[in-house]
């Protein structure tokens, strides 16, 4: 899968990179085999970071989520959290719509 991380007037370590691709990976990776691609922007709004996440996993499915924090990496974890429950969701109808 290809992983597009961005920061907004933020730089973005290796090791959030790091972080984003494995969780990314490891979480979308159960319910679809073979993912195309995501794009991950973080900016700084006040006190908060936000996360946003955009996953292309196939052929007109998008999945986005957003989520704001205090830190960084929790922002990311909650917006991660958002599109795997839409991934399994998603999976969950196209299974029961082919039985």
């Amino acid at each position: 899968m290809n992983v597009a991380i961005t920061g907004k007037h933020i730089d973005v370590g290796d090791a959030l990179r790091k972080h984003v691709t494995d969780r990314l990976d490891e979480g979308v990776r159960k319910y679809f085999a073979d993912p195309i691609e995501a794009h991950v922007t973080f900016s700084h709004e006040g006190l908060l970071y936000r996360a946003h996440v955009s996953l292309h996993v196939g052929r007109g499915l998008m999945m986005e989520a957003s989520a704001d924090a205090a830190g960084i990496y929790e922002s990311f974890n909650a917006a991660a959290e958002h599109v795997e429950k839409q991934a399994r969701r998603r999976k969950r109808k196209v299974r029961n719509k082919h039985v």
